[in-house]
């Protein structure tokens, strides 16, 4: 009958948007897990956020016959007059239903607030005729200086295109737009469909100067700084300016986000355990590492930093520096202080709980042991 099809009809509107919605997601993710895309969200493009938003709103809407989306409802309940306009009434009036739509407003208000916290600082060149000012939260400013360090790039192709690029795979992409949206300029785009990478990028005259100028000066490891060094004078030549190379002999301190975006660039958290044939007891090992090739110097004094060591690695030729479980108190408070913006973050929530069921000796009891070795899969998923 009627009823029965437009119930039908209004149901598989709601599954087509709950399924658009959940693909635009997954797509923008990579992944559907609560714990991720919580973790995740507010460093996703807003509009991309409104439509996902919208589309699970109206197929929660749809499958649950909220006004709007109710058509069915009433229809099926003919014959019932009173019962039926009880419960509609009920329906559209009960603070439950009420509130569904302001949660999500209110969610995406919070997001929004979240992500322009922080003291703004001018960044300016010295000449007047080159000056370019922008406004940037200081600690958002240190940590794209450190993460650029890891994952950024200053270019000078054959054709004297000069441009400055942040690479990430695919699933990870969300820190782009988050950068982007931070800066207020560049583009985001497809890098290579093959290895799976975005790139974050800026290529015109007036915004490459504010890169310099955030840049410039502030770099610390020796093969940016180099970089950067050949980057600036193919700039100066193409556009006939006169931007001065400022030295750098910043080191890594933890009173910035530095190193917090060079985690997320080169760091890595490790968990391994096993049974020790001598003992017949669970050994778990929970590390931190950051990879830095061809500078020894910056490896030793980030090891003395962190309170770590170094490790030479033949297959890359470079070195590791390696933080123990024992002497990891001083990367925890840094990175509570900093925290990471990337996909890695939950890598480094799932390596904590690790951490702290060792910490609490539950690697020695049969329960304790199963829950660290399924968190140690999940680590770098």
């Amino acid at each position: 009958n009627q009823s029965s099809l437009s119930a039908f009809l209004t149901n598989r509107v709601g599954d087509a948007f709950l399924m658009i919605g959940m693909f635009i997601l997954l797509w923008t993710l990579g992944t559907l897990d609560y714990s991720t895309v919580f973790s995740l969200a507010p460093y996703i493009n807003e509009n991309i956020t409104t439509i996902i938003g919208i589309c699970l709103l109206i197929g929660a809407m749809a499958k649950s016959s909220q006004v709007g989306l109710h058509i069915w409802l009433p229809m099926a309940m003919e014959g019932l007059v009173t019962g039926a306009l009880l419960k509609f009434h009920y329906m559209r009036g009960h603070p439950l239903t009420l509130k569904s739509t302001s949660y999500f407003v209110a969610i995406g208000k919070i997001f929004n607030v979240g992500q322009s916290a922080g003291n703004l600082y001018n960044i300016q060149g010295s000449s007047e005729t080159i000056r370019e000012t922008i406004k940037i939260d200081n600690t958002f400013k240190w940590w794209l200086i450190g993460f650029a360090e890891g994952d950024g790039y200053f270019g000078v192709d054959k054709k004297g295109y000069l441009t400055f690029k942040v690479t990430q795979s695919t699933t990870d992409c969300q820190v782009l737009f988050f950068i982007k949206k931070s800066l207020g300029f560049g583009s985001v785009s497809l890098q290579s469909k093959s290895s799976k990478t975005h790139q974050y990028r800026v290529r015109d005259k007036n915004n490459l100067i504010k890169i310099i100028n955030i840049f410039n000066g502030n770099l610390i490891t020796k093969a940016k700084i180099a970089q950067f060094k050949l980057f600036l004078e193919a700039f100066n030549n193409k556009y006939n300016t006169d931007i001065t190379f400022i030295e750098c002999n910043k080191k890594v301190t933890l009173d910035n986000a530095w190193l917090s975006g060079f985690t997320d660039g080169e760091g890595c958290f490790t968990a391994s355990a096993y049974l020790s044939k001598a003992t017949n007891k669970h050994i778990v090992t929970v590390r931190y590492v950051i990879s830095q090739k061809n500078d020894i110097e910056f490896s030793q004094y980030l090891a003395e930093l962190i309170n770590g060591y170094i490790t030479y690695i033949k297959s890359y030729d470079g070195y590791n520096t390696v933080v123990n479980h024992s002497k990891l108190n001083i990367i925890l408070n840094y990175i509570k202080s900093y925290p990471l913006k990337t996909k890695k973050h939950v890598s480094y929530l799932r390596w904590l709980k690790v951490y702290e069921l060792v910490k609490d000796k539950h690697h020695h009891n049969p329960e304790g042991i199963e829950i660290i070795k399924s968190l140690i899969k999940l680590i770098n998923k």
